[in-house]
């Protein structure tokens, strides 16, 4: 913008000068033009030229008159105060018919034209002059026709840029507001600091941010519908091998000594939490119908630490429950042992050595909660803040899907998946509606 206002006070003020000497000149010509029409109409005259009639000719033709004769010499003028003597030399060493003369620094137009002195017939030149004076009225009459002009182109190129720039104005505002609505309202919370331009420029580079968002978003859910294909076509191929073992290990449990029981148990358990691995593919792919029922969670706590016994034993871990009566709650009985196997998992892995679990539930109107705690580190800030993708694990095994499958199960029954740190451990917070409004 301020190089806009330059340019045009640049170029007016180039303008202005140009106009005034354009003016200057073309006054000069007019005035040079109309002395020379005067002193050839009186050169064609028959009046006689002395000092009384030239006199009264110069207010009429607006000029001073003098006449000389061949050698250069005064004849007659008019009574004009002027330095006569000087002009005359002037004249003489310039001799044409237009031009300009200097004396004492006043500048004299001037135009010649050749005639005859009526009583003897002698040649002589006859020079109306015109000085600064006479120049002044007819620059200033076009000069102000001039910047009449120049005035009014003004105003009316400012009028159009004006009504130009209100318009690209008007436009970018209007951008700007189409490409705030493509943004969430926490992305246009601010005020946007600047010029039109400015404003434009940082709803562009949000409007960016939010598409390379979206293609992450894109590549991500892609990989994770491929992964979803390949978890689904492997749990199917896994159920029935599995539920064979199954059926094979407690025959062989019947006929087993009372001693080797509590291992065919164990296989048998191993077998089962296989079984639920395989179900939390299917999740994974969104593959397997949902089973409503009535449940209790303190029952399905229960099964699934029956689940878990082999690793209690392996690390030492000791469980403390705190489980008052809870009331049902609508689930899939397979998705809540997948959701709770997954939570303790992650509790048996954090804990040290010889450490212990807890597990405390409580029931609000409409809700029962359910609270697993660990003597862990913690969960990292990315997973408490949601911002860990469905890849994302600290542990050197695993896949990293354990807690994306737990939001899941939890969304789908409507409830809520609470995680943070305390001073002893990571807690993972259940929080299911109660049956009269699941």
């Amino acid at each position: 913008m301020l190089l806009t206002v330059v340019v045009f006070v640049l170029t007016f003020g180039l303008g202005t000068l140009l106009g005034v000497y354009g003016a200057r000149r073309l006054a000069q010509q007019q005035l040079q033009s109309r002395l020379f029409n005067s002193a050839t109409a009186l050169a064609g005259s028959s009046a006689p030229l002395n000092e009384e009639v030239l006199t009264r000719f110069a207010p009429l033709l607006d000029a001073e008159i003098i006449v000389l004769d061949t050698n250069g010499q005064i004849i007659a003028h008019s009574a004009g105060n002027l330095p006569w003597e000087e002009i005359r030399q002037k004249l003489t060493y310039h001799p044409r018919i237009k031009g300009i003369i200097t004396i004492n620094h006043q500048r004299y137009y001037y135009a010649a034209a050749t005639g005859r002195i009526p009583a003897t017939a002698k040649p002589v030149s006859i020079v109306l002059l015109a000085g600064q004076a006479y120049l002044d009225k007819p620059v200033r009459t076009i000069l102000n026709g001039y910047l009449i002009i120049i005035a009014a182109t003004s105003l009316l190129l400012a009028a159009g840029m004006y009504i130009l720039g209100m318009s690209l104005v008007s436009r970018i505002k209007r951008l700007n507001r189409i490409v705030d609505q493509t943004l969430s309202e926490e992305q246009v919370s601010y005020a946007r600091s600047g010029d039109e331009l400015s404003r434009l420029k940082e709803a562009f580079e949000d409007l960016m941010k939010r598409l390379e968002q979206s293609r992450q978003r894109l590549i991500h859910q892609q990989r994770l519908a491929v992964t979803g294909k390949i978890a689904a076509s492997i749990a199917h191929e896994l159920r029935n091998p599995l539920q064979a073992m199954r059926l094979t290990v407690q025959m062989l449990r019947e006929n087993c000594p009372a001693n080797q029981q509590e291992n065919c148990d164990l296989i048998i358990g191993e077998i089962d939490r296989l079984n639920l691995l395989t179900n939390e593919l299917l999740v994974l792919a969104d593959a397997d119908n949902l089973r409503i029922e009535k449940l209790n969670l303190a029952d399905e706590i229960s099964e699934t630490l029956k689940l878990l016994k082999l690793q209690f034993r392996q690390r030492d871990i000791k469980v403390e429950m705190n489980l008052p009566k809870l009331p049902p709650v609508k689930m899939d009985r397979n998705r809540c042992r997948q959701l709770l196997l997954n939570l303790l998992l992650n509790a048996v892995e954090a804990s040290p050595r010889g450490g212990t679990i807890r597990i405390a539930g409580q029931t609000l109107t409409d809700r029962v909660i359910v609270r697993i705690a660990d003597n862990g580190n913690g969960f990292p800030p990315e997973v408490i803040s949601g911002q860990a993708d469905e890849f994302f694990s600290t542990k050197t095994s695993g896949a990293g899907l354990g807690l994306s499958i737990c939001r899941r199960i939890i969304n789908q029954a409507n409830g809520q998946l609470n995680l943070y740190n305390t001073d002893h451990g990571a807690v993972a917070e259940i929080v299911l509606p109660t049956n009269s409004e699941a």
